[in-house]
């Protein structure tokens, strides 16, 4: 009898990518990796495995407390190959966190030279399983069985209802007449907007009629996990092609679709993840400019993830399925054929072929093949020595890999970007902070200065960038310039970091690593410490001297009161007094150094409209930072008429403000929104922690501290009574 097949799949926020690969990848056990905080996650994907995939088990494990913690994965993994007498075959990295996917993919294979795990990432630009190595075959994405009530009960959303509301029922059978004679008490402006509903979904289930793959439901709402009576969310339309989703809003008009889109966005990706995109489709004409005013209300919006049609647009543009897939999902691939079986696993040639990704050669000796060389005998991370040569990744967060260079002091350090990656000023913001490491206390040196001094010279960029996507490109580039640096100076220990980067950038990195025998090292931003994967951690010396001007794009020291760098426009997004009384309480409770930033565009009329998706001000702390949101509960639409703001704009605003910081400073930033007594506060809080997959807080005052981005810090609170929250002293957190 054959020994069992095992894949463990790393579990995170977005548990869609979890499930399809679980139903994917060719095993017979699936493991579910997770940290106590996605633990919910886990169990959804598992019970929905159990109904769709009968023919493999799966199981939940968890790793602890902290995902950023190895020691916890690889206890996991022994436990694993202890358990199943096998050890696991196949991971997939798409979820969890850096650590846990560095971790997973490396545990034994450098001490026993065993076969590595074969490696693989959802690309969801092609839906296929991706491989680190390239000799392997990529995976077609196999979803049969997936449906838009599965896709919702993974991310812990459920119907109040499973079927059209009788009113659109009436619509759909009888048009307008039809819904008066069923409901006579309907206003005539609620009829109008039902029968708009159902003429779109008519359409849509016409031109999907005989397909297979797709599913069109009509309006549903969403429970409300703390008022199971209640809805949170709503949708008019919902169309399913294959494993994607599109979320159709019908409105009577398109100053409605611009006020709405915000929350439309964050509520469909709440309920369906990343796969979701969103339709609006408003009465009348079409209106030219609609979907570029959509951007400049909300920015984070672009035309990828959100359109606006008008109902003629609808009729006409999509004429059949293809159509419609076109137009949302072209990558996709075609039509389905039915459920997947799952007599055999993928093999090479019924699979796609490295060759559907951009070429890059086969390495002689795959990354992913038993570690040649044995674990560094003396550690780079923890023992005193020469100062090491520094490998590490330029992500969309430069403080990471600041925090880097200060941590390691390198003797030399190389930075690998992506294409995507921008590297202006990072060079030289890398060499201050290298210098100010060496020399605490001192003057920071100008360009000038980092050049006489060597600095600048020990910082290095890649000659290439890479493909932040491919883990085995990542590990070429980094393993080639260790291979020579350990030429020039082979008793050099080297320490590669893998905190900043795409996941595939710190695994490709982790993995030229354990090839060339280097240290493989992490920040936990939590405990300012460093960790190596192989010789344990040790606290890092002092903190980080960060160039904020070059972290916090799009702001500025704030010099003077706050209002006297907010425009009118601005002070109407804002609840300009609340922040500036947070920053003022915030700067004065800190026994370290502060910096007050302010975000740019409230001073301009012409950007200052869109600042309540960002934070207002920004305090840092050494190498933390904290951003103050306080979105208006009135303000000003396209007409000039001021109108109250619904709690779902508000609770999408402060979302928006806490990816926005979260894209710059990681784990070590953390987002406070700010709100006065009253009014929908209590409600809109809900509503943020729903976002976040968060529990709502009994005192309102959320979780404090750093670790954790993306679950921003709630506080209900007058400048005239300030809360006890604002005396913490951060600086010392």
């Amino acid at each position: 009898m054959d020994s069992p097949s095992v894949a463990v799949v790393l579990v995170g926020l977005n548990p869609t990518p979890a499930l399809l690969s679980s139903l994917t990848l060719p095993a017979d056990r699936i493991v579910l990796l997770c940290s106590d905080g996605t633990r919910s996650l886990a169990e959804r994907v598992a019970a929905a495995l159990e109904r769709l995939a009968p023919d493999r088990s799966a199981r939940v494990m968890g790793v602890g407390p902290d995902p950023h913690d190895p020691v916890g994965v690889g206890v996991a993994l022994e436990r694993i190959h202890r358990d199943h007498g096998v050890a696991p075959r196949h991971l997939d990295y798409t979820g969890g966190t850096k650590v846990m996917s560095v971790a997973a993919a490396l545990h034994r294979a450098p001490a026993t030279g065993a076969p590595g795990l074969r490696c693989h990432y959802l690309d969801p630009t092609s839906d296929l399983l991706r491989p680190v190595d390239a000799a392997d075959p990529a995976l077609p994405i196999a979803d049969g069985g997936v449906d838009l009530g599965v896709l919702a009960d993974v991310h812990g959303a459920h119907w109040l209802e499973d079927r059209d509301p009788a009113p659109v029922r009436a619509a759909l059978r009888g048009g307008a007449r039809a819904l008066r004679e069923t409901f006579p008490g309907l206003h005539p402006t609620e009829v109008r907007g039902v029968v708009n509903e159902a003429e779109v979904l008519r359409h849509l289930r016409r031109i999907t009629r005989g397909r297979g793959d797709i599913e069109v439901l009509g309006p549903r709402r969403v429970a409300d996990p703390r008022h199971p009576a209640d809805s949170i969310a709503d949708f008019d339309a919902l169309v399913r092609i294959r494993h994607r989703v599109l979320c159709v809003e019908v409105k009577s008009g398109p100053e409605e679709v611009v006020a709405r889109a915000g929350w439309t966005v964050a509520k469909a990706r709440r309920v369906f993840g990343n796969v979701a995109k969103v339709l609006f489709v408003h009465t009348g004409p079409p209106v030219p400019g609609l979907r570029e005013r959509i951007s400049d209300h909300s920015p984070a919006l672009s035309s990828s993830n959100v359109q606006a049609w008008s109902l003629r647009d609808l009729r006409e543009r999509l004429t059949d399925a293809e159509a419609l897939r076109r137009a949302f999902f072209p990558g996709q691939a075609g039509p389905g054929s039915g459920p997947h079986t799952r007599t055999a696993p993928p093999t090479a040639s019924s699979a796609p072929s490295a060759a559907s990704f951009p070429p890059r050669a086969v390495p002689s000796a795959p990354p992913t093949a038993p570690c040649a060389a044995a674990t560094a005998p003396i550690c780079a991370v923890t023992a005193t020595g020469p100062a090491p040569i520094l490998v590490t990744a330029l992500g969309s967060s430069r403080l990471g890999l600041l925090s880097a260079v200060h941590a390691h002091r390198p003797a030399r350090a190389l930075l690998i970007s992506s294409r995507q990656g921008v590297r202006s000023g990072v060079r030289e913001a890398a060499a201050r902070a290298l210098y100010a490491a060496e020399h605490p206390g001192a003057p920071l040196p100008d360009t000038a200065g980092l050049r006489e001094s060597g600095h600048r010279d020990r910082i290095r960029f890649a000659a290439d960038p890479v493909d932040g996507f491919d883990a085995g490109a990542v590990a070429d580039a980094a393993r080639a310039w260790i291979d020579g640096v350990r030429a020039e100076d082979p008793e050099r220990p080297v320490v590669v970091d893998v905190t900043t980067g795409t996941k595939a950038m710190s695994l490709g990195l982790a993995l030229a690593a354990r090839r060339s025998g280097a240290c493989i090292a992490c920040l936990v931003v939590r405990d300012r410490t460093v960790v190596c994967l192989a010789h344990g951690g040790t606290a890092a010396q002092g903190r980080a001297v960060v160039d904020w001007a070059l972290v916090l794009d799009g702001y500025a020291p704030l010099v003077g009161p706050l209002s006297d760098a907010v425009c009118p426009q601005g002070a109407a997004q804002i609840d300009v007094p609340l922040v500036a009384a947070a920053a003022d309480h915030l700067a004065r409770a800190a026994s370290g150094p502060v910096g007050v930033w302010a975000d740019r565009s409230l001073a301009d009329p012409a950007t200052a409209s869109t600042a309540r998706e960002r934070s207002a001000v920004v305090l840092t702390f050494d190498d933390r930072a904290v951003g103050l949101v306080a979105p208006s509960w009135r303000r000003p639409g396209r007409s000039g008429v001021v109108r109250g703001v619904s709690r779902g704009a508000w609770a999408q605003s402060v979302s928006a403000a806490t990816g926005h910081l979260n894209l710059r400073c990681d784990v070590a930033g953390k987002v406070m929104a700010l709100s006065r007594p009253g009014g929908d506060v209590g409600r809109a809080g809900e509503l943020v922690a729903w976002i976040t997959h968060d529990e709502p807080d009994d005192d309102g005052g959320g979780d404090w501290g750093f670790g954790d981005p993306q679950r921003p810090v709630l506080v209900v609170a007058d400048p005239a009574a300030p809360p006890a929250l604002w005396n913490t002293d951060v600086s010392v957190l």
